[in-house]
């Protein structure tokens, strides 16, 4: 064999498709599983195919041994017309599911719905039964060992009173996924508050960030703002004594014009203090501009001229 899958339960066999291994034909689907009520093994399963309202169907029976493999759609098997037809065991009960599960003291249970197969071995490693009336509407399927299995009938499976006593859960009923929504809804509702208040957290985190920003990029403003206006006074400053040195230069180029002009010494005078251009504090004032009035030298005298005099 070279099965993979550890457990099967009978629902999940029933209507899979059977191919043969050697063709890669179907050869039918499995309709029936032979169980051995005394060894609780399934010693084979039948197939059919083929046929319409029961007219013309092709039937084939396989023992677990000639399983080859169980997929999640099909089993793989090999086919051997030497082997005998297991269905002919005197052992083999008839289909048992909806059995009704009684105790050994007269009370019943519930009813018979599946059970679970070893795959390597073809072994029964449990049944599942369900309670009855409105029990078994709200809860779910319960399990039972083949110990617990006292004989198994036509009709129904006698089971030991304890088994009943201390079942075990299998699936969830409505009660139980009920518990688990409510659980659930509980954990979400928790986790929702966890995340709301880890958003609020940070929410007032990126708050005090941006606060304190503000008031750096404020700081950074206000030194800034202070730095240009440092630079603006300089530069004033720096300006009114550009100024001032070019209006005094321009008075010594006009003074020294002037007496060239009139054939005077160029020596640098000392100009008066109202004519000195101040240096400004931060305003600069503009310079001072120095009149002279040019007069202009006579022309000699010549002795006519100072006899018509």
């Amino acid at each position: 064999m070279a099965i993979e899958q550890q457990v099967i339960q009978y629902s999940q066999l029933i209507n899979r498709r059977v191919i043969d291994r050697g063709t890669a034909e179907e050869v039918g689907r499995i309709d029936e599983l032979w169980l051995n009520s005394k060894s609780h093994h399934i010693v084979g399963f039948s197939s059919k195919s083929g046929g319409v309202l029961g007219l013309g169907v092709k039937r084939h029976s396989f023992t677990w041994e000639q399983i080859y493999s169980i997929g999640a759609d099909s089993i793989v098997v090999n086919i051997n017309a030497e082997v005998e037809d297991p269905e002919k065991s005197p052992e083999i009960s008839h289909p048992i599911i909806g059995h009704e599960v009684l105790t050994e003291s007269g009370n019943t249970a519930g009813e018979l719905r599946d059970y679970i197969i070893a795959t390597q071995t073809g072994a029964v490693v449990g049944y599942l039964y369900k309670s009855s009336g409105w029990r078994g509407a709200v809860e779910g399927t319960y399990l039972l060992s083949p110990e617990d299995i006292s004989s198994i009938g036509s009709k129904r499976i006698l089971v030991i009173d304890t088994a009943i006593q201390d079942a075990q859960p299998y699936t969830d009923g409505m009660n139980q996924k009920l518990n688990k929504v409510g659980e659930l809804l509980k954990d979400d509702y928790t986790k929702t508050m966890g995340d709301l208040r880890g958003l609020m957290k940070g929410a007032q985190n990126i708050s005090e960030q941006a606060k304190s920003k503000v008031q750096e990029v404020a700081g950074q403003a206000r030194e800034g703002t202070m730095s240009l206006a440092e630079q603006a006074r300089e530069g004033t400053v720096s300006f009114a004594e550009q100024a001032r040195e070019k209006a005094n230069e321009v008075a010594n180029q006009t003074r020294d014009r002037v007496a060239e002009m009139r054939g005077e010494s160029t020596a640098t005078p000392v100009l008066p203090e109202s004519q000195v251009v101040a240096e400004p504090d931060v305003i600069v004032e503009a310079p001072v501009v120095i009149e002279y009035e040019v007069i202009s030298e006579a022309p000699p005298k010549t002795e006519k001229s100072e006899n018509q005099a």
